[in-house]
């Protein structure tokens, strides 16, 4: 390997928003001759876009899931002894968990991550905190070290991105119209990741990663050590991931009923279509008046209570986004 830094990306993107933001970080590394590989992960059996609204919530259960993970493909293939000095896991968010091809990477590709510097980068409306949990302990599990997340959301008022995010997801239809603007993550946010990566590529190893013949690996380790503390050094000063309290502890206590709900929704299941679809329609009830009532409760709980609520949020945020965990050691 030469003096440039090695890159690997794994990603899925069903809508192509993820890549867009994966891009808007690399573009800048290649730029600098960073050398990037990007793997794109692909179920064999592929979920739709847009979403028929049946499959849309028939997806639920399995999301929540901690041990749902369709087969996979990937391309090209994982290359388990892949010298990357970073690892970036781009991540879209299905009902505040990582989309179900990336937890199936995680599971047939161990070693992809095992004794790794890792990235999340997460491409999504606006919570992406319950995800982003979970794929630290995925990884975590794997060996691989997390150094914390990328955050690229719809900046658009949470009222306007909720129309927005329906009528992209189940109608395909992602530009401005009926006075909406377009869906999802914009430029301002590609522009904010574009300088993000500009930080990165500045970044060089404190001394040539030497080929194994020049060096032990010992050398190796210490290199990318190096470069793995100054990555993290660069996304908590440029605040990679922007956290909105009220949003996050929405997003918190809603992962932890959702995940309920899919057991429930699961366990009907094995005993008929009849109690599955009937306890989903329950659950699209229950979502949309926690939609119309949970946020707006959470938002009065943060003004009633603003230091010690943010606080809190803060301490469960810390291990996946690095701004948060420096200030909290």
């Amino acid at each position: 390997m030469g003096t440039q830094p090695r890159v690997t990306v794994y990603w899925y993107s069903q809508t192509g928003q993820l890549l867009e933001s994966v891009s808007a970080v690399t573009d800048p590394l290649e730029k600098a001759g960073w050398d990037i590989h990007k793997v794109e992960i692909r179920p064999r059996d592929p979920f739709p876009f847009p979403w028929p609204v049946r499959r849309f919530f028939g997806v639920f259960p399995a999301s929540v899931d901690p041990d749902g993970a369709p087969e996979i493909t990937t391309r090209p293939p994982v290359i388990e002894d892949d010298d990357a000095d970073l690892v970036v896991f781009a991540f879209p968010v299905w009902y505040l968990a990582p989309a179900l091809p990336m937890r199936a990477l995680v599971g047939a590709e161990p070693k992809a991550f095992d004794g790794r510097a890792v990235v999340g980068l997460v491409a999504c409306r606006n919570m992406w905190y319950s995800a982003a949990l979970e794929v630290r302990r995925l990884l975590q599990a794997t060996g691989g070290r997390y150094l914390g997340t990328i955050a690229a959301v719809d900046t658009a008022s949470a009222g306007v991105t909720f129309v927005t995010t329906l009528r992209w997801l189940l109608a395909g239809k992602r530009e401005a119209s009926w006075g909406f603007p377009r869906a999802g993550v914009g430029t301002d946010e590609l522009d904010r990741l574009a300088l993000l990566g500009e930080r990165i590529a500045e970044l060089a190893p404190a001394h040539p990663v030497l080929e194994p013949e020049q060096a032990g690996s010992a050398s190796r380790t210490a290199s990318e050590e190096d470069l793995a503390d100054r990555v993290r050094e660069v996304l908590a000063a440029h605040d990679a991931a922007p956290v909105h309290p009220p949003l996050a502890a929405a997003d918190l206590l809603a992962g932890k009923v959702f995940r309920v709900w899919g057991r429930v929704i699961r366990a009907a299941g094995r005993r008929g279509e009849v109690q599955r679809v009937a306890l989903t329609g329950g659950f699209v009830l229950w979502l949309t008046g926690a939609i119309l009532a949970g946020l707006p409760t959470v938002v009065v709980a943060r003004v009633l209570f603003k230091a010690g609520f943010d606080a809190a949020v803060a301490r469960r945020l810390a291990p996946v986004v690095a701004r948060l965990a420096e200030v909290s050691r």
